[in-house]
């Protein structure tokens, strides 16, 4: 995507923000290219549970809150509340702090809204009231009387769509916002608070009190996060070993794709057959130090992922993963590159995942193809997850001083 984001009188903090955001959209083109979706989703979901790929900024867990308590007190909710999301896109962009700020292009004719993207997360962390809040929901019901048998104990109140311990909003929200996306320290200990109470015991929670590397990779590369202990501890390990084992995988479809890409004669891409060469190669050198496929449980993993589903994993999934497994026992990486069974196999899962829409043999849609078709190691939403901690630490770390700044 070509990179339209303003750098003008940034500081270097907002720059690094404003990379791992442009990281973070690319990182967004790594489609399920080999049907691992289910598996990785899940392992995600246990570390970091009622996150998306979609988040950006921590804030928006207030911003949307704060709007929809502001519109239902308004003749036309629906459309207040809808106006309130896009005059948010001014006041950060006024701020200043604005990387992460969805509608940064699009401005007011932004289709997905923040209350779209952060509904799941609000219910997950009981900022709404009720899971089953719709968003018409929260500013069809907020405040009124509960008066009568529907609301049981809570008859004769006001029914309150979101948290009473909800921090308030900044005076003059949402046309004004002078603090844009940083947290004030009330709001970052209230934040911090709810992950503590509704992902106890996960990965996320460990590291809403122990601050992540701000460019740490992937969770596993991360001091922080390695200090976690229990079963996040041995979900973070089983994590790990599955990225590093289908890293190679990945690799090798994408050696398949630009071998035959260059071999069809398309030039727009300099070698990348020689780039993912290189890639495999470091990948089987590295693997050993990363996992010992002899003895690591996959079975248990996906036994665990299920549980996390509450549904079985698709059956050619399985196979899939455990077919690359053994085979890697089996014939070893060292001659990865140039196997011909590995490469057998990795031609028939394409066709068996995608069918028609397999690149490989398929020179029309070799043509298009980007250079990298979810080539990137799987890190289990880890970009967005450490963003929205670093901003929850950024606001506990506040003094005084910086808030009234």
């Amino acid at each position: 995507m070509p990179s339209l984001i303003a750098w003008l009188d940034a500081s270097s903090e907002e720059q690094r923000r404003m990379r791992d955001l442009i990281r973070l959209f690319a990182e967004r083109e790594s489609r399920d290219e080999l049907g691992l979706g289910q598996i990785r989703d899940a392992i995600a979901d246990s570390l970091f549970p009622g996150t998306s790929t979609l988040l950006t900024r921590a804030r928006y867990l207030l911003f949307v809150p704060w709007a929809y308590q502001k519109a239902s007190r308004r003749p036309n909710p629906a459309a207040d509340a809808d106006r309130y999301e896009r005059d948010i896109i001014h006041a950060v962009k006024d701020s200043g702090d604005y990387a992460g700020l969805l509608g940064m292009q699009a401005g007011e004719a932004l289709k997905n809204l923040p209350s779209a993207i952060y509904w799941s997360m609000l219910r997950h962390y009981g900022i709404l009231t009720d899971a089953s809040l719709s968003r018409d929901d929260a500013l069809r019901l907020e405040g009124i009387s509960t008066s009568g048998d529907d609301f049981g104990e809570m008859s004769g109140t006001r029914f309150h769509a979101w948290s009473t311990t909800l921090p308030s909003a900044p005076v003059g929200f949402p046309k004004s916002i002078p603090d844009g996306f940083s947290l004030q320290p009330d709001e970052a200990a209230w934040l911090r608070d709810r992950i503590l109470d509704e992902a106890a015991g996960s990965l996320f929670a460990h590291l809403a009190v122990r601050r992540p590397t701000a460019e740490s990779p992937a969770p596993w590369a991360d001091a922080a996060a390695l200090s976690v202990d229990g079963e996040a501890h041995e979900l973070l390990a089983d994590a790990h070993a599955f990225s590093a084992l289908m890293h190679g995988a990945q690799l090798l479809y994408n050696l398949l794709l630009a071998e035959e890409y260059q071999d069809a004669g398309y030039d727009r891409l300099a070698d990348p057959r020689e780039g993912f060469r290189e890639r495999l190669t470091r990948w089987s050198d590295d693997l050993p130090s990363m996992v010992d496929l002899t003895t690591w449980d996959l079975d248990g993993l996906l036994a665990r992922v299920e549980l996390t589903r509450g549904s079985p994993i698709n059956l050619n999934s399985r196979r899939f993963v455990r077919g690359w497994r053994d085979l890697l026992v089996e014939q070893g990486t060292d001659e990865l590159v140039d196997n011909a069974a590995a490469r057998a196999f990795m031609s028939r899962r394409e066709r068996q995942h995608k069918g028609a829409q397999a690149r490989l043999g398929n020179r029309a849609r070799l043509a298009t193809w980007g250079g990298s078709s979810g080539a990137g190691a799987l890190v289990y939403r880890w970009p967005q997850v450490r963003g929205i901690l670093l901003d929850i630490h950024d606001g506990l770390e506040r003094t005084p001083e910086m808030a009234n700044a």
